[in-house]
């Protein structure tokens, strides 16, 4: 196949034929090709099998999983013909969503060699003309990322491929679904994101499935880890503020290129799914008034968005339900705004005072100290009174309409009151000691906290460390 000579129209002239455009706002699902089992969930419920007719329509994207295989990979529907599947994908795109097929998988053997880059380019071509494919997601986990000249002949071919189809007048997507600690200056996908810049049309990063990694934020003097529910909303908002300003240790991917990923249920990855919608909303809504609204959501998967958990109850589509208002235009509903960059400006011995951004149309606002109301007020400022010497406080604040309707809550900010005793102690740092949380080191002049929980070893010193000590 020559992929630079003027392409001729494409033989099967059917709905599967065009590629439709990506929608504004947009929540994408992956769909498993291959048949479930019983108990092959994380908590031992069961995903569903279903066609992709089946899909609720507001999953915009659908991303088929998987394209792989030793050598070239490819991609074979497990339980129909290429003409059955062709046929779903075509009542897809009536419906004006995208299907995309996703290369690689958490057990996917990919490893391609400098000269493969037309052979891949061919094949994936051969698949858009087959089955009526709108794009190619990259989803290449562990060492499949970075295995033999992977990361220079994919996205090579994918130039290719999306030149071939921009001739003809249509648009292929390229996205990615990398799991977020890969996106670092020297991770893994780094070679992607840069190789495909300007021709990347969306990437999903995996919030899912990392454990205790997660982002160092100074405004809050704290470390958000993924799967720390308490702080769920903030790890949200902090890392996607890091990802899309390529800050705080992350690459950048600009905000109207990104997708966060989440499971659909806590049978669908180990960690990372979001027990109160609320967080996902909070998040979202922070970063419209910071003016970085995203693209939208990413899930893991349909099948297990109408799977059933261990004792058989259905799912229900429980993610798309509660999400599905993402779609309609904004974070926010009915509610008022947030209020934006609450901070503490001052901490004395008893007291906090704190102030943030005004919203518009907000009658008064309401303060939260460690989850409770504390008070209302007016104003831009508040001073809460009463407190201890030598405490952490965390703080919160809505804003409140003239029908009493409250926006999300605003960003977190934790503030220290004076007094109470002096600094913990920092005894010299030590190999084979487990480290708590918040525990105080020395080492080698300088002063470390404990981010993470571990047990010591001479290649995670505090000052090489940087995702377990942070240097005070």
């Amino acid at each position: 196949m020559n992929l630079f000579a003027k392409p001729e129209r494409r033989a099967l002239a059917d709905d599967a034929s065009p590629m439709p455009q990506l929608p504004g706002r947009f929540i994408m699902g992956f769909w498993h090709n291959w048949p479930s089992s019983p108990g092959n969930g994380y908590q031992r419920g069961q995903s569903a099998d279903m066609a992709l007719t089946d899909i609720p329509e507001d999953y915009g994207v659908v991303a088929v999983a998987f394209m792989k295989g030793a050598g070239i990979p490819t991609f074979k529907p497990y339980d129909m013909s290429d003409e059955a599947f062709r046929a779903q994908v075509a009542e897809l795109n009536r419906q004006e969503r995208s299907v995309l097929i996703s290369l690689g998988g958490a057990d996917a053997h990919i490893e391609l060699h400098a000269g493969q880059e037309g052979a891949l380019a061919e094949e994936i071509i051969r698949l858009v003309e087959t089955y009526g494919f709108d794009g190619l997601d990259i989803d290449l986990e562990q060492s499949a990322i970075s295995a033999a000249d992977n990361a220079t002949v994919i996205p090579a071919a994918l130039k290719r491929v999306k030149d071939h189809y921009a001739a003809q007048g249509l648009h292929f997507i390229i996205s990615m679904a990398p799991e977020f600690p890969y996106l670092k200056p020297d991770g893994a996908y780094a070679a992607y994101l840069a190789a495909l810049d300007g021709y990347y049309d969306f990437i999903a990063p995996q919030y899912y499935n990392q454990g205790g990694d997660g982002v160092w934020v100074d405004e809050l003097n704290m470390w958000l880890a993924q799967s720390d529910d308490e702080h769920k909303e903030d790890f949200l908002y902090y890392l996607t503020d890091s990802l899309i300003h390529g800050t705080r240790g992350y690459l950048r991917i600009p905000a109207d290129k990104f997708a966060i990923g989440l499971p659909a249920n806590v049978d669908a990855a180990a960690t990372g799914f979001v027990r109160d919608p609320e967080a996902v909303f909070g998040a979202l809504s922070r970063l419209e008034a910071a003016g970085n609204p995203i693209r939208g959501l990413m899930t893991w998967s349909v099948n297990w968005d109408g799977g059933r958990n261990a004792a058989g109850a259905s799912y229900d589509w429980g993610f798309i339900a509660d999400y599905a208002p993402l779609l309609e235009g904004g974070a926010e509903g009915e509610r008022p705004a947030a209020p934006g960059n609450l901070r503490a400006s001052e901490a004395g011995e008893d007291f906090v005072a704190l102030n943030w951004q005004a919203p518009v149309g907000v009658a008064q606002y309401r303060v939260y100290r460690d989850g409770q109301a504390v008070g209302l007020t007016t104003s831009t400022s508040y001073r809460d009174n009463g407190l201890r010497p030598g405490m952490d406080y965390r703080y919160q604040a809505t804003a409140l309409d003239e029908a009493g309707r409250e926006s999300l809550p605003s960003n977190s900010v934790v503030a220290h009151t004076e007094g109470g005793g002096g600094e913990p102690d920092f005894p010299e740092w030590w190999n084979g000691h487990y480290y708590q949380v918040g525990d105080g080191v020395s080492y080698q002049g300088r002063r470390y906290q404990c981010l993470q929980a571990h047990e010591s070893n001479p290649g995670w010193m505090p000052d090489a460390a940087i995702t377990l000590w942070r240097l005070i």
